[in-house]
């Protein structure tokens, strides 16, 4: 008997604290933009981020010949240019042009 007595209070305790709770937000407004300004990130303005953006150091100026790699590759920036020859060392073939018959 004495542990339903004891259940009851503590029902009782916690029902009159969220009722005072309840009628506190009750006072307070809220609306949807409210909560959505709450919840956004703070953003700088558009001209304060543009002259940032100009007083800021840009990227390095690419060269405009590329670096020659050791196995004869042309390197330009991120890319890679190989050209291969398509004659064997020491000799000379003439490649037929596409769509010509060999004389």
């Amino acid at each position: 008997m004495n542990r339903l007595g004891a259940l009851g209070g503590a029902l009782i305790l916690a029902g009159a604290w969220s009722a005072t709770s309840v009628a506190d937000e009750v006072k307070s407004p809220s609306s949807a933009s409210m909560l959505l300004s709450i919840s956004s990130p703070i953003s700088e303005t558009r001209d304060a981020a543009f002259d940032r953006a100009l007083k800021e150091t840009g990227p390095p100026a690419r060269r405009p010949d590329g670096e020659v790699q050791p196995d004869g590759s042309v390197r330009y920036g991120s890319l890679t240019v190989t050209v291969r020859n398509p004659c064997p060392t020491g000799t000379h073939y003439e490649l037929p042009l596409p769509g010509r018959v060999r004389k």
